[in-house]
């Protein structure tokens, strides 16, 4: 994924907004295909990707032309087979933990804009979802479609509507709040103070009804293809990331994830000094993530939890966690049971 958050024109995949627009009369396509600065003649010729600025552009244009809550009437246009190998891949996942697995580590394949966070916390699994766009609320039509996909695919592997789920949005409640309310299984919240979805961490270990061994390995195979398809597309860091979230029990060095980017570590390091990153900076903002997702685990001693997020002394574990959320992970801990 190209920097979306200072590049008009890096590439996103076009797959949803094709299907939005196969569901409008050809004439407001056709707008809205000429708004972007495309050929009227049809949808074959929408490459399998446009700009950044194009799809604001197409946003843009399906406001003024239907309504700020356009997104909500086309919404159900978006089934499984609209999410592709990601949604096959997450709906046959054995159960709920696998499946947001999936969706962790390949959404860029169906949306690059954003990134997907969980952690545990008070008995619930939250799943943050992060705009790497930047764009805020000018950004919240897709946003909200890419929430309300994540709720459909969890939906399946659930077996059943999420009910007892929270939807919560960082920005004041749109006009068309009632349409949006309709549209979301559980709770809606707004004005908080991130994108995510909540669920009882009980939901995460509950067997998939969807569940088909060989379906899933196939899905999973070409969803991982085309995420190496995409790599030319895709930010070094966010490379980086993703080899460390894949390895949850071994902590790849930069120099194994060099290889399997088949770059010399030297180049990897240039490259990520490039985009102001640097393998330490990402390896530390992954093991934050990892050490709070554990750290919920009441299973786990922490010392367990340092020797998994790679450190060979816990004492390290210790400072690094207390320069991260301002307190030793056992009173981390301790503040959870409280809670």
């Amino acid at each position: 994924m190209a920097d979306l958050s200072s590049n008009a024109a890096a590439l996103v995949p076009s797959t949803y907004l094709n299907v939005i627009l196969r569901n409008l009369e050809p004439a407001l396509a056709g707008r809205v295909l000429q708004d972007m600065g495309l050929p009227q003649t049809g949808l074959e010729g929408l490459q399998e990707a446009v700009s950044l600025g194009q799809l604001q552009t197409a946003i843009v244009s399906l406001r003024r032309l239907i309504g700020d809550d356009w997104h909500l009437q086309v919404i159900h246009r978006l089934n499984l087979f609209a999410h592709g190998s990601l949604g096959m891949a997450a709906a046959t996942s054995c159960n709920m933990d696998a499946a947001i697995s999936v969706l962790e580590r390949f959404i860029t394949v169906r949306a690059p804009f954003v990134r997907l966070v969980r952690r545990l916390e008070q008995g619930e699994c939250i799943l943050q979802v992060v705009d790497e766009t930047g764009l805020g609320q000018n950004w919240r039509d897709m946003l909200e479609i890419v929430m309300l996909g994540i709720q459909s695919l969890l939906e399946q592997v659930h077996g059943a509507p999420l009910y007892e789920a929270q939807m919560s949005f960082a920005w004041p409640a749109p006009p068309y709040r009632q349409v949006l309310e309709a549209q979301v299984q559980g709770v809606l919240v707004f004005a908080a103070t991130e994108h995510s979805i909540v669920m009882p961490q009980s939901w995460l270990e509950r067997s998939s009804p969807m569940h088909e061994l060989a379906m899933h390995q196939a899905a999973l195979s070409r969803v991982e293809a085309e995420f190496e398809a995409m790599a030319s597309q895709i930010t070094v860091t966010s490379r980086v990331r993703h080899a460390l979230l894949a390895a949850p029990e071994h902590v790849p060095l930069l120099s194994e994830i060099a290889s399997s980017q088949h770059v010399a570590p030297r180049t990897l390091i240039r490259r990520l000094k490039r985009e102001g990153s640097s393998y330490q900076q990402v390896l530390q903002q992954v093991r934050k993530q990892r050490a709070i997702e554990l750290l919920s685990e009441p299973t786990l001693t922490v010392k367990q939890v340092s020797y998994l997020l790679g450190y060979k002394d816990p004492s390290n574990f210790g400072r690094a966690f207390a320069q991260w959320v301002g307190q030793s992970p056992g009173a981390y801990r301790k503040g959870l049971r409280r809670k």
